[in-house]
């Protein structure tokens, strides 16, 4: 099956869409596959990539990494991973590893109560969640995928209300199982942060100041910071400037843009403030970042060409 991409500037990150999967999945806005045969079917996955739609990774057994926005996670059997659109990933994963992968949209799952928000989720948090529950016992969870994929397997038209309604027993049963660390919220100060994060996610490349974001959810900007200090243990400027940081990350490790390009891209007025900004925030100058990068990737791959045929890992889908 060719893949298909949405279009985007020269060689960024590719974003894949559902019907890349499964022409099933571009009218039901959810996509299940057993992953060795995942793996298999979707060879044109090899590099970093993002995807336009919500993502849940479970793994029943086998081992190896899975890299989610620069971090290298530990798979290990009963583990779930759960990554929201726009998220960059990739993973190298023992042959004998096997589990269920899911892909679906917003829209399906509000599709039966509009009401519905899976922000409510921890998980789905941008601003301080992790990406992978380590789950106990996996017997509920586990039954809950093979009914998914018996029932979206067996027929051409499955019942999406059936489908919907085990999406949301996995996601609260993943909700349980859910570590978080940092205080314990109230109801009022959950609403404010999902609203934060949802403006910073629209508008981190033109807003960066801690009063535009107050501004715009009518709160003294001292108040809101607060809210941020208390629940996320960082400032509101941290928050914001973390986000943007990770966008340069992204554009210089998986695009071909230029140092001057990448600053326009994310509005920042000087270069020369951006390079000196994101050495502040990285550490690192932008040309030492995407070297750094390149030699990982290097890396990376002599190793996978050293591997045994035996052990060799399936490409990240």
């Amino acid at each position: 099956m060719k893949e298909k991409v949405k279009k985007v500037a020269r060689k960024e990150t590719p974003i894949f869409e559902l019907d890349a999967f499964s022409p099933k999945a571009s009218w039901t806005d959810f996509y299940i596959e057993d992953l060795k045969s995942h793996i298999k079917t979707h060879k044109f996955i090899q590099h970093p990539h993002k995807h336009d739609f919500y993502l849940v990774l479970y793994v029943a057994q086998g081992k190896g990494t899975h890299t989610i926005d620069f971090t290298k996670y530990t798979v290990r059997p009963n583990s779930v991973f759960l990554m929201t659109p726009g998220q960059v990933h990739s993973w190298n994963l023992d042959q004998a590893t096997e589990g269920i992968i899911i892909f679906f949209t917003r829209a399906f799952y509000q599709m039966q109560n509009v009401a519905s928000n899976l922000m409510e989720f921890p998980f789905f948090h941008s601003l301080d969640a992790s990406p992978v529950i380590k789950l106990d016992t996996a017997d509920t969870v586990d039954f809950v995928f093979r009914r998914m994929l018996q029932e979206y397997s067996q027929s051409s038209k499955p019942d999406h209300r059936l489908l919907r309604a085990y999406l949301d027993v996995m996601l609260l049963e993943a909700a349980k199982h859910y570590k978080r660390t940092g205080t314990v919220r109230t109801h009022a100060s959950t609403f404010k942060l999902r609203k934060l994060e949802q403006l910073i996610e629209e508008n981190f490349k033109t807003l960066k100041q801690p009063s535009d974001y107050a501004s715009q959810m009518a709160l003294a900007p001292a108040y809101l910071n607060s809210i941020c200090k208390e629940n996320v243990g960082k400032t509101l400027t941290e928050l914001i400037q973390s986000r943007v940081l990770l966008e340069a990350k992204r554009l210089f490790a998986y695009s071909d843009l230029n140092v001057n390009e990448v600053a326009a891209m994310l509005n920042f007025s000087e270069t020369s403030y951006f390079i000196r900004w994101f050495r502040k925030q990285s550490g690192l100058t932008p040309e030492a970042f995407r070297a750094a990068q390149t030699v990982k990737d290097r890396l990376s791959n002599v190793s996978e060409k050293s591997t045994s045929p035996r052990e060799n890992s399936p490409s990240c889908a």
